[in-house]
Formats: C-alpha cells, sequence, structure tokens
C-alpha cells in the first residue's frame, strides 16, 4: 500500500525531502483530515526549483556545477531523504469499537432496488458496499455479523454468524458469499440474538453498535412464528433492550420506500439512540448502491474516534528537521508535550497535544502535512 515517490537524484534529495502524510479517513469523515499530495503532488516541482537555485548560487561562487559539488560534500546515506508520499496508520485513542452487522437475508433481497425493480440484486449491492467499508476499516472497528432469518422461513439461530473481532472482512465476506436470500423478515429475532451474543463478549469500554439493515416490513409475529402477522412493536422493543444494556443501533432502510414501514423503522432509529441527525426521517436510508455506500461510510466513520498519533512508517533521517502543518498552518514543536507535537511515545510516532488534538479530535483539521529537510517552529 506504501507508494513512495523517488527523487530524480539522490543529490536532489539531500536538499529538500517531503513528507506528506494523511489520516485513514475519507473526506466526507467529519471526524478526520483528508491526505496532502501524493503521486504528482508537486514535491518534484519544489525539488527543482531548489536544485535550479543551488546551481545558480554554485555559478555565481565561482564553483562547479550541483551535481559535482554533492559529490564532494555528501555522504552516501544522504539519498534516505527522498522525496516520497507516505500513508500514516491512524492509532486510535483506546480502543476499536465494536459493530455488529444485523442485516437482513429475507427473500425480498433477491429484487433490484427501486419500484420498478431494475439493476442488481439488493443482496449483491449489498455485500459489494460492505466489501468496500470492511477493507478500509476492519483495522479500525471490530465488525461482526448477524443474519435474520438463519432458516429459510422465520428462525435466527442463536449467536453471531461472524464473531466480533479485528480484521474480519474476510471472514464476513466468505460467509455472505456463501448463503444467498430467503426466508422471511423475523427482525425482532434478529435483534434479540443480537442482545444474547453481546452478553456472551467482554463489554468495549471504546463503544458497542449494531448496524440493523433491511429492506422490508417485520414480521414472523405469533407462537409459532407467522410470517402473515408484523411485528412493528416487538422490533422496537428490541432495539430498545439494545440500548438498555448500552449497545446503540443503526437503522439503515435499504432499496426505497416501497416495502419499507417508515414509521417502525423511525421509532427504531430513535430507540437505538443514533437516529439521523435533523430528521425525520431518522433512519438511514437508501435507495441504491451510490447511496448505501454512503451511508455504510457514514456510519462507519463516525464511530471512529480520531487519532492524535501518527506512527511513521520509517523514521526521518534528521528528527530535528521536521516541519508538521494543520491546513498549511504550522504546527510548533512542545518538546514539554502540553500544546504543539512531538515525538511521542517513541521515535517513530508523531503525537500532538492540548488545542492541536482538541482541533483534530473534533473535525476541525481537513489536511495534516510532515515536511521534513527543514525545521519547524519550536516552542518549551
Amino acid at each position: 500500500m506504501w507508494n513512495p515517490v523517488r527523487a530524480r537524484s539522490w543529490q536532489e534529495s539531500v536538499w529538500i525531502g517531503v513528507w506528506l502524510a494523511s489520516l485513514a479517513f475519507p473526506a466526507w469523515a467529519a471526524c478526520g483530515p483528508t491526505a496532502k499530495g501524493g503521486e504528482g503532488s508537486n514535491a518534484n516541482e519544489w525539488m527543482d526549483a531548489a536544485v535550479n537555485q543551488l546551481d545558480a548560487a554554485n555559478a555565481q561562487d565561482g564553483g562547479g556545477d550541483t551535481d559535482a559539488y554533492m559529490d564532494a560534500h555528501v555522504e552516501p546515506d544522504a539519498e534516505l531523504c527522498g522525496a516520497q508520499t507516505e500513508e500514516i496508520e491512524i492509532i486510535n485513542l483506546g480502543d476499536p469499537p465494536d459493530l455488529l452487522i444485523v442485516l437482513d437475508r429475507s427473500g425480498s433481497m433477491m429484487l433490484a432496488p427501486g419500484f420498478p425493480p431494475l439493476g442488481d440484486s439488493k443482496w449483491n449491492i449489498m455485500k459489494s458496499s460492505l466489501q468496500t467499508v470492511l477493507s478500509a476499516r476492519e483495522a479500525n472497528i471490530r465488525f461482526g455479523l448477524s443474519v435474520f432469518p438463519t432458516d429459510n422461513e422465520c428462525g435466527v439461530d442463536p449467536g453471531a454468524r461472524v464473531g466480533i473481532q479485528l480484521h474480519n472482512a474476510a471472514p464476513i465476506m466468505s460467509y455472505l458469499n456463501s448463503t444467498s436470500p430467503n426466508g422471511n423478515t423475523p427482525a425482532h429475532f434478529g435483534l434479540q440474538e443480537a442482545l444474547a451474543y453481546f452478553n456472551t463478549i467482554p463489554v468495549n469500554p471504546a463503544g458497542r453498535y449494531v448496524l440493523f439493515a433491511t429492506d422490508g416490513i417485520p414480521n414472523c409475529g405469533g407462537s409459532p412464528p407467522n410470517v402473515d402477522i408484523e411485528t412493528p412493536t416487538e422490533t422496537v422493543a428490541a432495539v430498545t433492550a439494545l440500548a438498555n444494556a448500552g449497545i446503540h443501533t443503526f437503522v439503515l432502510g435499504f432499496g426505497g420506500i416501497f416495502g419499507l414501514d417508515p414509521q417502525v423503522l423511525n421509532d427504531s432509529a430513535q430507540a437505538g439512540l443514533e437516529p439521523v441527525p435533523g430528521g425525520p426521517p431518522y433512519f438511514y436510508q437508501a435507495d441504491d448502491a451510490a447511496s448505501l455506500q454512503a451511508v455504510l461510510d457514514t456510519i462507519a466513520g463516525g464511530i471512529i474516534v480520531p487519532s492524535c498519533s501518527f506512527e511513521l512508517t520509517s523514521l526521518p533521517p534528521v528528527p530535528d528537521d521536521v516541519a508538521v502543518y494543520f491546513d498549511g498552518v504550522a504546527v510548533p514543536r512542545n518538546p514539554s508535550q502540553q500544546n504543539g507535537w512531538d515525538y511521542h511515545p517513541d521515535a517513530s510516532t508523531i503525537t500532538f497535544f492540548g488545542s492541536y488534538c482538541d482541533q483534530l479530535t473534533s473535525g476541525q483539521v481537513g489536511e495534516v502535512s510532515f515536511m521534513f529537510g527543514c525545521p519547524g517552529p519550536v516552542v518549551n
């Protein structure tokens, strides 16, 4: 994944190097800055200008060209300072949160979204969107998977289909690819089993969440369960029970309003303590592949706490010759670690302190960049 941009000559790289750092959050996430630069950034143009200035200075002083000067005055290890673009991995403030996906696999998921239904099935669209989110977030969120029904009627087996843990994209996608939509919509049974599963694992202080995703009206009421009996009250009650246990629920209605019960989804979203801001509607609505991807990205990004620490994949050649910027404005280095940045807890990690950490965690920073080759301001 790392994509270094090599300097055109090691002589150039001695004088100027650029370290551009990015958080793993995309631009839509309210809680994280975006990347600066990359392949095709202006780092090489900047180096060209610097080398041209060196050529001019050497000529004015009666010296030779820059390459000859560099050959005579620079240690070979200096090429380590070459211009490069690095992605900096996020270090969370505490453990990643839990997110159990409680997914509708009823027979109507075989249909395309919308009315009349056109295009790929809701099931395939859901799988593709989940694959994208899981792959992007599996190091920051402890994902798990439950489905309803687990049989082809109204049943939901105990336990999660895939237990909650980090780096769970492959197991979840393997399960989804091994099954297909069938049966009815026993939503309340799925949510009840989600609570039962959470009660079997340790409480995660970083947060416990359910993503309740459905395309239809909850049914399977009565005893034995009957597909002709709708269960809105039971569904809201199951979400309320999760909330009472400290587990918040995001409610996602997928495939267009046709076939959904907006009232039960709104009530569930409010009971789940994660309503859409500014609603109604209080549930997340996705009518097609693009809107589904946006909703899943928003939900997943919203539960991650942005970090004040950045892991460096390689150490700067001269640790004191590093400048750090928020949206192009220099952030001072603060060795006392009160208000600014410093290497902490080790030389491979840059951490922000004080008001600068507050800016990151509150989503005020759009771009973070680290530049090595010349020092930035320092405050004690």
